[in-house]
């Protein structure tokens, strides 16, 4: 069975130890700076907290690092300085979705194997959110070895799988910001539309949340193009022109791109 240590044991490191264990990958632990959080996160996920780096990775196959990105290039310099003969056979996996596995590179040159696994999906829980991971693809890029004994994990969990190049990850990351981050910009961007129309903002969003939510269901089982409706799917142009003359600045601007995006849409 691969043993399987976590080196950061915030959201993603307690979410994705709790969830490949339930998938029957056996926990080696978690080493935090903060050894309060190791324990807190083994005690969550199962293991055992370490104090020691260099032990952790010993006792494991597979070492997931979820530290912040900017911590990865240090972490990774520390660790490879600690391999020394073990470094066969050990596979290391951090899970930026913005960065690459290059980050990891000092791990690669001291003969570990390396690579990058990003679940696409927002993660806002140290220990609710390993529930909802069964819904998530992972996206995977870098070394062989190093993807295929991750892809495998995820394999007994069922989950679906991507793989990218890492040259791609910016692309990659920017996509999934679109979708997620984003989106809160634009539903704040209705709302207060529906503030100046004279709602109460707490009302305004409430008010949203069911066309919102309905509407994300239909593209989720359905796709963009069957979920399409509104004045750019009926070729409507005159109350397209009738939105744009009363919005100004940003939202103008944005509901204008967005709608040569859904005219497209609506040509396939």
């Amino acid at each position: 069975m691969t043993r399987v240590g976590f080196i950061g044991a915030g959201k993603v490191g307690c979410s994705l130890a709790r969830y490949l264990r339930e998938g029957g990958a056996e926990l080696a632990g978690f080493f935090s700076r903060t050894p309060s959080h190791a324990q807190e996160a083994a005690d969550f996920a199962g293991g055992q907290a370490y104090s020691d780096e260099a032990k952790l990775v010993a006792a494991s196959d597979v070492v997931f690092i979820t530290t912040p990105d900017g911590q990865l290039a240090e972490v990774a310099v520390k660790l490879a300085a600690t391999l020394g003969d073990n470094a066969d056979g050990k596979v290391f996996a951090h899970c930026s979705g913005a960065l690459s596995s290059d980050v990891l590179a000092p791990l690669r040159e001291a003969g570990a194997s390396v690579c990058s696994a990003h679940p696409l999906y927002a993660v806002s829980s140290r220990f609710d959110c390993w529930q909802e991971l069964s819904r998530a693809w992972f996206t995977l890029e870098g070394d062989e070895r190093a993807t295929a004994a991750v892809e495998a994990l995820l394999a007994s969990c069922g989950n679906h799988v991507a793989h990218i190049a890492a040259s791609e990850k910016p692309r990659y990351h920017a996509a999934a910001v679109m979708a997620s981050n984003l989106v809160v910009g634009l539903y704040q961007t209705a709302a207060d539309e529906l503030v100046t129309c004279g709602f109460a903002p707490d009302d305004a969003q409430a008010a949203l949340a069911p066309l919102f939510l309905g509407n994300a269901e239909h593209i989720a089982a359905a796709g963009t193009r069957a979920s399409l409706t509104g004045p750019a799917a009926r070729g409507d142009k005159a109350t397209i022109d009738a939105h744009l003359s009363c919005l100004s600045g940003d939202a103008r601007e944005v509901y204008r791109q967005l709608t040569e995006v859904l005219y497209r849409i609506a040509s396939l």
